[in-house]
């Protein structure tokens, strides 16, 4: 009995939490239309709601083979993109004549500024102290610099670079360390990884850094002798962010703090992590899309995939009575759960995504046809109703659980080496295979166990004494 309350309490926590992530008012709910307009907290992507495209040349220097190029260029963006949550962006090569451009769609971004702050062009990355911070329509000048010499060529110390999100803030920085023996710079090659997370001790996101062994020496060098004093992380000369250095950081990872927003954070790691780029990019062209799907056909498709849902409720109560309501329940349970997931992490959603959500509701119906068809063996055997229903789910529960594992690593291994829209159908897929597993073997079996008298046990047992007069 306590178990099944423990089911109970579950299951209604789990339901309320996806309603409140799905119907929850959001200030960047999309803003769909069709039959989408009742899924505002979910994003769309490019095929279904459209977004940016931007279409860049490559700077390449004389005697440089662009094919040579192209695939690391495609491979940096793609990486860029997915770490800031955009996994249903396309990167592709764009060959015209003689002419070979990188062309970057992101769906449900329809600022083209906010497309080429994401993207960013080749860009040094690399860190700075930040000497002062001035507000300025046009770059302060330096009056009188200082020189160092850098890998036997004489560079400044000091320069002046722009906020990446505020035209008017100017960050006076120096460029280069003077710690130690000699002079050196601290670069993106020097980070390993960069990740957006939680921040668990205080309010807010964060973003973790690893850094090479080389680049933890020079990183505890720094932070050593910047205690107190800003840090700006610099790509394409604006400042991406600049935190304080609160301690020296002797290992070799370090944290951001003080990250207001989770996208906010995943961009900063996106740009770190693969900041730079083997050539520069000079933008060719820029324009919104629509989607590169017909709207008719989008909403005929969802229609389409809505009816056949119909015909496999009303299959199910045929064929199974109360169980079949029941699994109905679990049906739409389990959809629930999948775009309340959908919605809470802000995933996008594009037509192969539809496909997995759809591939979901099969996986839902076949894990309940395979508990009902325990039950009805054990009903036939003369067990009462709720022992029925308790001992097909415990010889269901295994059966189950190894199919749907065999699934999700299917879609981890999807998601781990595909990219872009291969990645959407991996996602949904995973999210809606957990779920299912988790409506049939608590959600289903907490509703059964409250009404198991509902089950037409005569039905069962009379079958099973005709077949044994046979």
């Amino acid at each position: 009995m306590k178990s099944h309350k423990v089911r109970v309490i579950i299951s209604v926590v789990v339901i309320l939490t996806a309603l409140l992530m799905f119907f929850w008012p959001s200030k960047t709910a999309s803003e769909n239309t069709g039959v989408f307009k009742y899924f505002s907290n979910i994003k769309l992507g490019l095929d279904i709601k459209g977004g940016s495209m931007l279409e860049y040349n490559m700077k390449l220097d004389e005697g440089t083979d662009p094919n040579e190029i192209i695939d690391n260029v495609i491979l940096v963006l793609r990486k860029r993109l997915d770490a800031a949550g955009y996994t249903e962006a396309v990167v592709s090569k764009v060959v015209s004549g003689n002419k070979i451009r990188v062309r970057v769609e992101i769906p449900g971004i329809t600022d083209i500024e906010t497309a080429e702050k994401l993207i960013g062009s080749r860009g040094k990355l690399y860190f700075a102290e930040v000497i002062d911070v001035q507000t300025s329509d046009t770059k302060p000048e330096i009056r009188r610099n200082k020189y160092v010499v850098i890998n036997g060529k004489e560079e400044p110390i000091y320069d002046y670079v722009r906020d990446l999100y505020d035209e008017t803030t100017w960050y006076k920085v120096q460029k280069y360390f003077t710690f130690g023996k000699e002079p050196f710079e601290f670069t993106g090659t020097e980070v390993v990884d960069a990740n957006a997370d939680i921040n668990t001790r205080k309010k807010g996101f964060l973003v973790n850094l690893k850094f090479s062994s080389q680049g933890s020496k020079k990183f505890e060098l720094i932070t050593g002798n910047l205690v107190g004093k800003r840090l700006a992380i610099i790509l394409d000369n604006r400042v991406i962010i600049a935190p304080v250095v609160n301690q020296k950081i002797t290992s070799s990872s370090a944290v951001i703090e003080g990250i207001q927003t989770i996208e906010e954070a995943r961009n900063v790691a996106a740009l770190i992590k693969a900041g730079n780029l083997p050539v520069d990019l000079v933008k060719f062209q820029e324009r919104t899309t629509g989607p590169t799907l017909g709207k008719d056909v989008v909403e005929t498709i969802v229609k389409a995939g809505l009816l056949g849902l119909l015909v496999v409720m009303v299959y199910m109560i045929a064929f199974y009575g109360w169980m079949g309501v029941v699994a109905d329940i679990a049906l739409l349970f389990n959809s629930m759960l999948l775009l309340g997931v959908l919605a809470g992490t802000h995933a996008i959603l594009t037509l192969p995504g539809l496909a997995g959500i759809i591939l979901t509701f099969g996986t839902t119906v076949d894990g309940n046809v395979i508990i009902y068809e325990r039950i009805k063996e054990e009903l036939r055997h003369g067990r009462p109703p709720l022992t029925a229903v308790r001992f097909g789910f415990d010889k269901a529960f295994w059966t189950l659980f190894d199919a749907n594992l065999t699934t999700v690593l299917a879609g981890v291994v999807l998601y781990y080496f595909a990219t872009g829209t291969v990645r959407g159908f991996a996602i949904t897929l995973i999210i809606g295979v957990l779920g299912s597993m988790f409506t049939n073997l608590v959600v289903s079996r907490a509703i059964l166990e409250s009404t198991s008298h509902l089950i037409n046990v005569k039905k069962y047992q009379s079958a099973a004494v005709e077949e044994g007069k046979r």
